[in-house]
């Protein structure tokens, strides 16, 4: 049965590694998520780099039960060990309907399982060399229903200071940037979360969107925190079983390895 959530800890993992979140959902988690993986992979081929999806919605319905494409994704990108575990183990809370998780959750008279998540965690940490954490939403997304009697919602945020991984931040590139990400690098400070960086994605030279050339400036200003990379994709179809030379070359001007620290 699920745990409450007032009254569990999950492992922190000793294991290095970072979290990927973002200003919202649909901003492009997964891709620069696989993008990371896939780079750790191709530059430490003998490791085991993990991939974690906690929370997942929007999933399909196959025989085996709920299956998330993002996990699916991850674990291709990163090479999965299989020994390590399966997609439960990637991706081990699953909803079908693509709503927030809390209200999934409120739907179904229920509570997350964080049981189910500190399990999968500590798979991870004990066979990988480097664990990629992809979140759901933004940071303030809910991920619980609010307990009986009480108004307390937890979040995102709530998942990760309780993993405690140093952050990546990805944004969108044209107007309206700068309010949503200067907003989710002050809910991550107000928890004391390490903030790695940003990521830009949908980042495009030629433009029409006046406000793009100079928000990569404009979003280390309002944030303090630096731009990691400037991805030219956005909501471009893509294939993570071909990555785009270009998504690579503009993920491999940081070495995302080095940034992968033990959880605190």
């Amino acid at each position: 049965m699920p745990v409450p959530d007032d009254t569990i800890l999950l492992r922190k993992p000793r294991t290095p590694g970072l979290f990927i979140t973002g200003t919202d959902t649909g901003v492009g988690k997964t891709v620069i998520a696989c993008c990371v993986a896939d780079q750790l992979r191709r530059r430490s081929p003998s490791a085991r780099i993990g991939v974690f999806k906690p929370i997942a919605s929007g999933c399909r319905h196959e025989r085996e039960g709920l299956v998330s494409e993002d996990a699916e994704q991850l674990a291709h990108a990163a090479d999965f060990d299989p020994a390590v575990g399966d997609l439960g183990v990637v991706n081990p809370v699953r909803f079908r309907a693509p709503i927030a998780p809390g209200m999934a959750l409120e739907r179904e008279n229920a509570r997350l399982d964080w049981t189910a998540i500190d399990h999968a965690l500590g798979r991870l940490d004990e066979g990988c060399e480097r664990i990629i954490v992809e979140g759901v939403g933004g940071a303030l997304a809910p991920i619980d229903a609010p307990p009986s009697g009480s108004g307390k919602l937890t979040t995102a945020l709530d998942l990760m200071e309780r993993i405690g991984y140093p952050v990546v931040v990805v944004c969108r590139a044209g107007l309206g940037t700068l309010n949503h990400t200067a907003l989710t690098c002050e809910a991550l400070r107000s928890r004391r979360l390490r903030i790695s960086g940003l990521v830009v994605n949908g980042y495009e030279h030629e433009s029409d969107d006046e406000s793009m050339q100079d928000n990569l400036r404009w979003l280390t200003l309002q944030t303090g925190a630096g731009v990691l990379a400037a991805v030219p994709w956005g909501d471009r179809p893509w294939d993570v079983r071909a990555i785009h030379p270009d998504l690579r070359a503009a993920i491999d001007a940081t070495d995302f390895g080095s940034l992968c620290k033990a959880a605190r």
